[in-house]
């Protein structure tokens, strides 16, 4: 059966919402990243996208913290413990996406509840406008890093380094950049917005479903600026 519920956006104007981004560049070190095969390892385009975003967000005048700002290994729980020692901050972190199947494509943003999703939405509706590619739209998942983290945190999945044309286009510096700026613009944008009151959770203390065959996608279709109410939907989801 379909459950269905609302998550309102920060649609209130705020002055400067938060001044701290907390950077998390997916992977590293022992951990490549992706699937064992994958040619293009995900911890070095997360890495480099990161230090662009890292870059851009200075330059706007915003602090970051960034969980690794070389090819080390940092486990789950110390990016969760960086981002959450941190107050007046959001966390975002930097993934390239895997399948075995090559076909799968596109790009998708997550959150772990009601605050991440709005922050996410504006990370997502910034790149798809900008960049070329299949918008797979906003997901929740039950991610470490997200669920542990007090912070409003999304992770965003950069492209898929199984397929061969994203593969390509991850190891252009210009395609890296460019998935920076439009991350930068999304999190530009919503720190003028308040972000809403944590929402009630579902019963098992979570918005997130714990069986992964079923998540929460949120319609972009009608997307605006700022959001208008973002409805999340839990479907059957079969994905690589």
């Amino acid at each position: 059966m379909a459950f269905t519920f609302a998550v309102t956006a920060g649609q209130v104007r705020a002055e400067n919402s938060f001044s701290t981004v907390v950077i998390d560049p997916g992977h590293g070190g022992s951990d490549p990243g992706g699937i064992p095969g994958q040619i293009v390892p995900e911890k070095t385009v997360a890495l480099d996208t990161a230090l662009r975003l890292q870059k851009l967000l200075q330059r706007a005048g915003l602090r970051t913290v960034i969980t690794r700002s070389t090819d080390i290994f940092v486990p789950l729980s110390v990016r969760s413990a960086i981002a959450d020692a941190e107050r007046d901050a959001i966390f975002v972190s930097i993934h390239y996406n895997a399948s075995p199947r090559s076909s799968a494509h596109g790009i998708e943003t997550y959150s772990e509840n009601n605050r991440g999703a709005v922050l996410a939405a504006r990370i997502q509706q910034e790149i798809i406008d900008r960049v070329s590619t299949e918008n797979r739209g906003i997901r929740s998942a039950d991610y470490y890093v997200l669920r542990k983290c007090r912070l409003p945190a999304v992770l965003v999945e950069c492209g898929f380094l199984t397929n061969p044309r994203e593969a390509q286009l991850a190891l252009t510096t210009a395609y890296r950049e460019q998935i920076a700026e439009q991350i930068a613009a999304g999190i530009i944008e919503q720190r003028q917005f308040a972000f809403p009151p944590l929402a009630p959770t579902h019963r098992s203390g979570r918005l997130v479903h714990k069986n992964k065959k079923h998540r929460k996608i949120v319609d972009l279709e009608r997307f605006g600026h700022p959001p208008p109410t973002i409805r999340i939907v839990r479907i059957a989801e079969h994905q690589g």
